[in-house]
């Protein structure tokens, strides 16, 4: 069912799952939340890593599947958050950048979505 959505959120990207793996840091905003720059960290394994939109609105990605060439990462809360956590990450490469598809847990009328860029180490 993710995959589903993630995938008809993106009818225009151009993505490219060949492109390079999804390990490292990348940041971005969100389409249709002006102000909202998110941080995703991917671990050198692809099975989780973090992500953050601010001190306290943060948490683990959790790998939840992959299909047609998305990750599909859960948001979960850092112990002290105080924001919602349980939206859903969909994550691909597209060139040197990352396609974030997001599925909110709020329904499909607030998923959204972004390019990230890499961050230098």
């Amino acid at each position: 069912m993710i995959a589903a959505l993630c995938a008809a959120m993106a009818p225009g990207a151009v993505a490219d799952a060949s492109a390079g793996p999804l390990v490292g840091t990348w940041s971005g905003v969100i389409a249709g939340h002006p102000g909202y720059r998110i941080v995703i960290v991917v671990n050198a394994r692809e099975t989780g890593g973090s992500w953050s939109v601010g001190a306290t609105c943060h948490g683990p990605l959790v790998l939840q599947s992959i299909s047609d060439g998305y990750h599909h990462y859960l948001r979960r809360l850092a112990h002290g958050a105080t924001c919602a956590g349980g939206d859903v990450d969909c994550l691909m490469r597209s060139g040197s950048n990352l396609y974030d598809a997001v599925t909110s847990r709020l329904g499909s009328a607030w998923d959204s979505s972004g390019t990230l860029r890499g961050v230098p180490r």
